[in-house]
């Protein structure tokens, strides 16, 4: 495998995954609900499980999975403004409401996986 043209695979991915992201943020987050970033985590979870069924079963190429679990995948989803929404919740005393969105997309993004694990298991 080629070094240079896994990292342009996975930078080219990461740059489409992060665009992808903002713009999902930019059309969706509200202050009462970051639906931009929830929708961002579950497509990511929907495609990271389709993509992992194609790329276990060596259906395909080496360099298109870097683009699309480490690169796209990787950069739609983020930990880390999850975290920082949740304690933005927090600080403002909305207790219920960052419980329930920390719990929601966790199951949800855990059913997002599944469902794209086994969409895809049944295509192969």
């Amino acid at each position: 495998m080629n070094g240079l043209i896994s990292i342009v695979c996975v930078a080219s991915g990461g740059a489409l995954g992060a665009l992808a992201r903002f713009a999902l943020a930019q059309k969706f987050d509200r202050e009462w609900l970051p639906a931009g970033t929830w929708l961002a985590n579950m497509a990511a979870s929907f495609l990271l499980g389709v993509i992992i069924v194609f790329s276990n079963a060596q259906s395909i190429d080496t360099y298109a999975d870097l683009f699309a679990e480490v690169g796209f995948c990787a950069t739609l989803s983020t930990f880390s403004s999850i975290a920082w929404q949740i304690m933005e919740m927090l600080r403002a005393k909305r207790f219920a409401r960052a419980l329930l969105y920390a719990l929601i997309t966790l199951l949800c993004g855990m059913a997002a996986f599944y469902a794209g694990e086994s969409i895809a298991a049944s295509l192969r």
